[in-house]
């Protein structure tokens, strides 16, 4: 097979930061290739770079053979390639069909022939299976149908190189069965795709060939046919065990929360639980291990009383939760380091130190019986004493806290959070996004919560980070648990395959 788009020394950089670093790739006409990778492996940024949404750092893009430049989306378009987005981008306020010819370069000018047009369009959907409404608003239609939207707005466009990136995230099973035909088709007439997936089964069943990306570079290239979903697992995770900083808890003390058989949409395999039943104690950390979106926001929202589960059974502290109410598991001394520290985390336009004593205004300490006047004075020496303890850096307290850096925003949370000395710390991907100093403070504070008898769930999809810090891993895969380890010496082969729903 001839090839159509190879990608040489690929190197991505953000300041210091390698997302990609002299990655190879090669795609060959009519086949499906896929990347495969854990989250954070630079599989997203070099499609990024293939569609011109980025420009590398260094390395070289050929189509057909030709060195090409590729500055804008719109370039890549022209030069033959589509681009699926795990979040899709179509506009909510239109019809499929104006979406679908929105931007595009044959329909320019005041005068567009409809009917001409939604020819054409169904002629294609036809052609590949794509069934769509085209009179329809977006927000009329389902997600698998977006996703045709999507498929069939590249087509439209004349691509011949298709980028699929996690397309079943949120699709039902049916709905994959129905995608796979259709790339199925595309690839009969000729068409490629670059899909990204770390879904194992998918990636056994609907690849030609799979490049496994990790930590920013390539690992290798391999034949579906002469491979498994065991040794892929390996190679995408593909670490020696590197020893802890932390001593490991075996004992806990007595449970903190539990969980038994606990449901929420439970037929929704990626935002769903179906049966989850575990146990936090007090004095350890249970560390979620699990590829994104596989049940894990949804667990941290139902122990935290944002949402309530369909059926099983919660107790907190020995006692039955009856009501899940965000407040009420504050009462029950239930602390959060929540995933989106702007959204859910801070009060971006409020000052540091408003944000430290966000969750203590009406207690004696800061407010007078009545609840009517805080004191202020009160309020500043406790927050200059918080600034230092957990060394936040800021010009000074008064600084509105969307202004700090994200280490730095995630130490104000710390600091609100930890020092009611909860009972249950509930941590949701609490290092994303971090440099290697701030990820250690976060670490050294939740082990110090720990050492003072909190107990900890930690919900990461940073696998290094839950080997780390973790006295006990759960393994989450489509919404259910997989499997429970020790953290003391934990059988990665066990733990890969269990993330890979093997």
């Amino acid at each position: 097979m001839a090839e159509i788009l190879r990608m040489e020394h690929i190197t991505k950089r953000f300041g210091d930061v390698y997302a990609n670093r002299d990655i190879n790739l090669e795609v060959r006409e009519g086949e499906v290739h896929t990347l495969l990778g854990e989250n954070g492996a630079g599989k997203s940024t070099l499609m990024n770079v293939l569609f011109g949404l980025y420009q590398p750092t260094e390395g070289d893009i050929y189509l057909h053979g030709k060195k090409v430049r590729i500055d804008s989306p719109a370039q890549a378009v022209r030069l033959g390639i589509g681009m699926v987005h795990q979040h899709f981008m179509l506009v909510e306020a239109m019809t499929v069909f104006e979406n679908i010819i929105l931007g595009d370069r044959n329909t320019k000018g005041i005068f567009i022939d409809k009917e001409a047009r939604k020819k054409e369009i169904l002629e294609l959907s036809e052609r590949y299976g794509l069934d769509v409404e085209l009179d329809k608003p977006i927000t009329e239609i389902a997600v698998g149908a977006q996703q045709r939207v999507e498929i069939l707005k590249a087509l439209y466009r004349g691509a011949e190189l298709l980028v699929l990136d996690e397309p079943s995230a949120a699709l039902t099973d049916i709905e994959v069965e129905g995608l796979f035909k259709i790339m199925q088709k595309l690839t009969s007439e000729g068409k490629s795709i670059i899909f990204i997936s770390h879904k194992m089964r998918e990636v056994m069943r609907i690849s030609d060939r799979i490049t496994i990306l990790r930590a920013g570079e390539t690992v290798c290239t391999l034949d579906r046919a002469a491979t498994t979903g065991e040794e892929l697992a390996n190679l995408m995770i593909g670490r020696e065990l590197v020893p802890s900083h932390y001593e490991k808890i075996e004992k806990p003390g007595a449970p903190v929360i539990e969980l038994r058989s606990v449901d929420f949409q439970k037929t929704s395999k990626h935002n769903g639980l179906n049966g989850v039943s575990l146990t936090v104690g007090r004095g350890e950390i249970v560390g979620i291990a699990g590829v994104d979106g596989n049940g894990q926001s949804q667990l941290a929202q139902v122990v935290t009383g944002v949402l309530t589960p369909d059926g099983g059974e919660v107790d907190m502290k020995g006692s039955r939760v009856a009501q899940f109410t965000p407040n009420g598991f504050i009462l029950e001394n239930v602390s959060h380091i929540p995933e989106d520290r702007n959204k859910m985390g801070l009060i971006g336009n409020m000052s540091v130190m408003d944000n430290i004593v966000l969750k203590s205004t009406d207690t004696p300490e800061f407010s007078d019986a009545r609840g009517l006047h805080l004191k202020k004075k009160a309020i500043r020496s406790y927050a200059l004493k918080m600034q230092k303890k957990y060394d936040i850096r800021c010009a000074s307290i008064d600084q509105e806290a969307r202004n700090l850096s994200g280490g730095n925003q995630q130490k104000v949370i710390l600091a609100r959070e930890l020092e009611g000395q909860p009972d249950l710390l509930v941590a949701v991907h609490p290092t994303r996004g971090l440099d290697i100093g701030a990820t250690r403070f976060v670490h050294d504070t939740m082990i110090e919560a720990r050492e003072k008898g909190c107990g900890v769930l930690l919900i990461s999809a940073d696998f290094d980070e839950i080997l780390e810090v973790s006295d006990r891993i759960v393994v989450m895969f489509e919404g259910q648990v997989m499997g429970v380890y020790s953290g003391k010496n934990p059988p990665i082969e066990e733990i890969s395959l269990a993330m890979a729903g093997k």
